[in-house]
């Protein structure tokens, strides 16, 4: 144990997959209760289009994903609100929409050596010292806008039109919530993947409502259950050389299914 953390990149690997449990059991209260998670999964196969225009304009694709995953979002927002339609539906055509711009990019730029692979499953074992960076700063801020309006989106999670009676801007905090998600989704795929990161920002709530009954309770066993399987699913991974990202879903999944009592 002690060897294995001597490494660098396992404590790059530990830092930023702690940071980013930490919220994504915060935020996973949230995006279950407002019925937000295939949103998640739209804005998440999303990035594979933004990586993909990054490779074709030669730009970062950090920076284009972030750019791209932030426009889809607004752009599913605009377009539920404009036609009444709801996210599944909007979802549901963005996402194979992306994901198709992204094969298309992908054509066009025949010639890459660009490791889609590792956006696609996660390598958090290839986090840097940018990547880690990065993680401090961006996870921290969105980790803060949910504190900061928590009584407000807390309110506008239970009852929408009170909120909107009450006085509370829900229109520019959906706007700023999902912008906030999608932010974290990008950052977190270096170390889960595209096509798992959705899991871990449900499982952690979906867990934690199988046993609670206040908010308060379901937001801090969220985040200690997503610390928990984060730690136990890294160090197996590393103990039998399997793939980070899919074996902190697959434990979180098992967890979720296993009955571990009554509830309260």
């Amino acid at each position: 144990m002690s060897e294995m953390l001597s490494f660098g990149f396992i404590q790059h690997a530990l830092m930023g997959g702690l940071i980013i449990s930490v919220v994504f059991g915060f935020v996973s209260f949230f995006i279950v209760e407002q019925r937000l998670s295939f949103l998640t999964v739209g804005i998440a196969h999303a990035a594979f289009g933004g990586v993909a225009l990054g490779i074709l304009l030669g730009l970062s694709p950090y920076l284009t994903t972030v750019a791209f995953c932030l426009a889809v979002a607004l752009l599913i927002l605009k377009q539920v609100r404009e036609n009444r339609a709801d996210y599944d539906m909007v979802t549901g055509i963005f996402f194979a929409a992306t994901m198709a711009l992204g094969i298309i990019f992908l054509s066009i730029s025949k010639a890459y050596t660009f490791d889609i692979v590792g956006y696609l499953f996660g390598s958090i074992l290839g986090i840097g010292k940018q990547d880690l960076i990065i993680i401090c700063i961006t996870a921290p801020l969105v980790a803060l806008f949910f504190f900061l309006f928590f009584k407000e989106l807390v309110a506008m999670t239970f009852d929408r039109e009170v909120a909107i009676s009450a006085g509370i801007p829900v229109k520019g905090l959906e706007a700023w919530m999902i912008a906030a998600i999608a932010l974290l989704i990008v950052i977190s795929i270096k170390i889960i993947g595209i096509i798992l990161v959705t899991a871990f920002l449900v499982l952690p709530a979906s867990f934690s409502l199988k046993y609670c009954r206040s908010y308060r309770c379901v937001i801090g066993m969220g985040i200690l259950f997503s610390v928990v399987i984060f730690l136990v699913g890294f160090f197996l991974s590393y103990r039998f050389d399997l793939p980070t990202g899919a074996t902190i879903v697959t434990l979180g999944t098992a967890t979720y299914l296993l009955p571990f009592g009554k509830q309260e």
